[in-house]
């Protein structure tokens, strides 16, 4: 088979799809990685075939508060409710993924037109995309291929999906099929290409699901399960990782994504460093010069490193503190590492604090507010209470109950022959 991988250009959402473009690939099959240029280096590292497809001459427009107020009215959401502090997740990856595929300026979708010509040209017969990246499913029905959704983290698309329908069945909500926001915000992406909107565009034949199956989930979509086997980069093993850590080692971390939101110092790294200041730990943080600023104090028990692929300091770790992103989440798990999540209102943070606390393997902060006594606090918590080990175990157990990706590869191939148009 040629499967196709659409990326959107964010390694968060090419890492999780890494293990399983292995598996296909060394089952025999041809895997090509498509997305923005700027994630080509990324995907050649890794091992795979790179499709660039240049970038935006222009910005995508921004999010109007008109497209946010619509959005927001049709789901019917109370302000303060888990509803509305999900939509405040929401709209950052849904509307903005979407705009990112809008056609430019002079009305040119370039992203989305250089991906279903590449669909056309290689004639894949299997599509796996990104749902931050909906120009995905548009090439597979271009190419006639099988289409499927890689999630990368909460199913942020289906879930929308579902809740707009049962509105629409509603009559009394006021939504209607030619009100919908969803529809209306794919539309310059859907409609350049001769397609109208509908669920079956939208979700892909079926969905590959790396996330445990405890976490929430939208109902009535067929998911293929998947274990979330870690992959966060490479590169070689410094010295001093090499050897075990002579005190409990702790690691911080707030995402590869995150360097790139917060333009100065981020008070969550002052807050941790002023907590461990005094504790018998080692600390690795993964942070840069932004997240640094120019004026905050290192402890001498703390090691700053650029960068470093969590699945190589991880088996080390005694606990991590990290921003609740799904992929640090997972690549401490798979290691039965007690965690302490500090979130912001953006990101996984919210669905990734609840399984964490549901669990019993760590603890969760709220960057607002967030003082050094609190994370002393709880960080002493995580390496002294064997509970936390214990939840961390159960974690584990979670993650490895579901199929690895060289198991998924005859599933695919059977679901890629069952939908794949013929002749």
């Amino acid at each position: 088979m040629r499967i196709l991988f659409a990326v959107a250009p964010l390694t968060a959402h090419l890492y999780p799809s890494v293990p399983l473009a292995w598996a296909l690939q060394s089952a025999g099959h041809e895997v090509r990685v498509a997305s923005n240029d700027g994630l080509v280096e990324e995907i050649t590292a890794a091992g795979l075939t790179a499709v660039g497809l240049g970038e935006r001459t222009s910005p995508p427009e921004p999010i109007t508060d008109e497209e946010l107020d619509r959005f927001s009215d049709a789901l019917g959401f109370e302000a303060g409710s888990d509803f509305d502090e999900l939509w405040r997740a929401t709209r950052y990856y849904l509307v903005a993924a979407c705009k990112r595929y809008h056609p430019d300026g002079e009305g040119r979708p370039e992203l989305a037109d250089r991906l279903v010509e590449a669909a056309r040209s290689w004639r894949p017969d299997l599509v796996i995309w990104d749902p931050a990246c909906p120009a995905g499913a548009v090439a597979a029905r271009e190419c006639g291929a099988a289409s499927a959704r890689m999630m990368w983290g909460p199913d942020y698309f289906g879930w929308i999906r579902g809740r707009l329908a049962e509105r629409m069945a509603d009559p009394a909500s006021g939504v209607r099929a030619d009100t919908d926001p969803l529809a209306a915000t794919l539309a310059p992406v859907f409609g350049r290409f001769g397609h109208e909107f509908s669920d079956e565009l939208l979700l892909g034949d079926f969905t590959v699901d790396p996330l445990p199956s405890q976490l929430p989930r939208p109902d009535g979509l067929r998911r293929v399960p998947m274990r979330w086997v870690p992959y966060t980069g490479a590169g070689p093993v410094p010295d001093w990782l090499a050897r075990p850590p002579a005190r409990p080692r702790v690691c911080l971390t707030l995402g590869v994504t995150g360097r790139t939101v917060h333009d100065g110092r981020d008070e969550r790294v002052a807050a941790a460093f002023e907590a461990v200041a005094g504790m018998d730990v080692e600390v690795v943080a993964t942070v840069n010069a932004a997240q640094l600023g120019t004026d905050l104090a290192v402890p001498d028990n703390v090691r700053i490193v650029d960068y470093l692929p969590l699945t190589q300091v991880m088996p080390t770790c005694s606990a991590v503190v990290h921003h609740g992103g799904f992929g640090t989440f997972f690549a401490a798990a798979v290691h039965r590492v007690p965690q302490m999540i500090v979130r912001e209102d953006l990101g996984s943070g919210l669905n990734s604090t609840r399984y964490l606390e549901a669990r019993g393997a760590g603890v969760t902060l709220h960057a607002d507010g967030l003082t050094a006594a609190e994370v002393g606090k709880q960080l002493s918590r995580l390496l002294t209470e064997p509970s936390f080990q214990e939840g961390a175990a159960a974690v584990h157990a979670d993650i490895t109950a579901a199929p690895g990706p060289g198991e998924l590869v005859p599933v695919l191939e059977r679901l890629t022959a069952q939908y794949r148009e013929r002749g």
